[in-house]
């Protein structure tokens, strides 16, 4: 006995023939003929409908690659125009910072203080050997461990007055 079923949460979706030729006007190539072509046509029309989530579509009449004739399905491999600015939409930031780690924002006041600390920095003197976030550091208590800085601005070497950033090694007074 064959049964049939649909997945719940999957919306089905018939595309009409004057959508279709919307999407066959954005392919540049397919499978067939384009070593390039990574997405699938159903991924084209999804974005030509603005479609999102989980949907299945049926194509009402048939659709040609324009660049070598071959007949295009839903999961045929395209590659269509506007490729660079689709992978920039999506684009997402992704948090490489450790959750256990603290990023402490270094107002004026504080970064002036510490500044006075600085004798010299890596670019006039070889004896530079610490970061000036360990400076930073000592001046606020926080764990050198766990804590990550934020200067307002970049802090000037008493010597060469030089701009002097969290990683720049300085020599302390």
């Amino acid at each position: 006995m064959k049964q049939h079923f649909l997945m719940e949460g999957v919306e089905l979706v018939a595309v009409g023939e004057a959508s279709l030729k919307e999407a066959q006007k954005r392919i540049t190539g397919c499978a067939a003929c384009s070593a390039s072509a990574s997405r699938s046509f159903q991924w084209l029309l999804g974005q030509v409908l603005g479609n999102t989530g989980m949907t299945e579509y049926f194509l009402s009449c048939s659709v040609q690659c324009p660049k070598c004739g071959t007949e295009v399905f839903e999961n045929t491999r395209i590659d269509f125009d506007g490729k660079a600015k689709a992978a920039l939409e999506e684009f997402t930031y992704f948090d490489v910072r450790d959750e256990s780690q603290d990023v402490i924002f270094i107002d004026e006041p504080t970064l002036l203080q510490a500044q006075d600390f600085i004798c010299a920095c890596e670019h006039c003197s070889d004896r530079a050997e610490i970061p000036f976030d360990q400076l930073l550091d000592a001046m606020t208590g926080y764990d050198p461990a766990t804590t990550e800085y934020v200067i307002c601005h970049a802090a000037k070497c008493g010597t060469c007055r030089h701009d002097v950033m969290e990683k720049t090694l300085v020599v302390p007074r």
